[in-house]
């Protein structure tokens, strides 16, 4: 599957595999919809290390997590963005609207 979810603690870690893009937007987004409406978790980490590539859909999937963590008083981290994603999210602008993180750990560390 290319997009898998874990839970740490109340933390979901949704972990993509391949591109970011079409199929593994729809999946997380699923995913996402599970963990905040069945097992009640508002905080998410996207671990992008095996993501080599982020399309619009995958951005606007990004930020639609986004909203919807918020709007519970969550909260959104990504994780082990290579050169490519970190670039890809800089030039659209959305480096100051999410908090990145070196790797898995860190981001966890972070969480409230």
């Amino acid at each position: 599957m290319p997009v898998k979810c874990e839970q740490y603690n109340q933390v979901c870690v949704m972990a993509v595999t391949g591109d970011f893009a079409a199929e593994n937007s729809v999946a997380a987004r699923k995913l996402t919809e599970e963990y905040i409406d069945k097992r009640q978790i508002v905080d998410v980490v996207v671990d992008l290390e095996n993501a080599g590539f982020i399309d619009s859909e995958g951005l606007e999937t990004l930020l639609w997590i986004k909203r919807k963590c918020e709007d519970l008083f969550g909260q959104v981290k990504l994780a082990n963005l290579d050169e490519n994603c970190r670039k890809i999210i800089e030039i659209t602008r959305l480096e100051h609207r999410f908090e990145c993180h070196p790797d898995l750990a860190a981001a966890l560390k972070n969480m409230r």
